[in-house]
């Protein structure tokens, strides 16, 4: 079974402030969905290993503010 991401999926909220000026930063979803027609096919996501490990994947998701226009992407653990 793949692992999905709880963001994605609608079962949690992404909540952040821009580190630049504290106003609460957008999610533009997915990078890999923004980058292209293709690339959700072509990039997968990223796999993270802990110290005992175990194999985590990241989805990255791209935030921005809409006041300082600052972009910053996300890794999600995906579940």
């Amino acid at each position: 079974m793949s692992a999905i991401c709880p963001v994605c999926n609608g079962m949690q909220e992404l909540q952040t402030n821009c580190p630049v000026c504290s106003q609460r930063m957008c999610d533009h979803g997915k990078l890999s969905d923004l980058l292209g027609p293709y690339s959700p096919y072509e990039m997968n996501n990223i796999s993270l290993t802990n110290q005992e490990g175990d194999e985590q994947e990241l989805c990255l998701h791209l935030l921005n503010c809409p006041d300082c226009h600052s972009s910053y992407t996300v890794q999600i653990r995906t579940e």
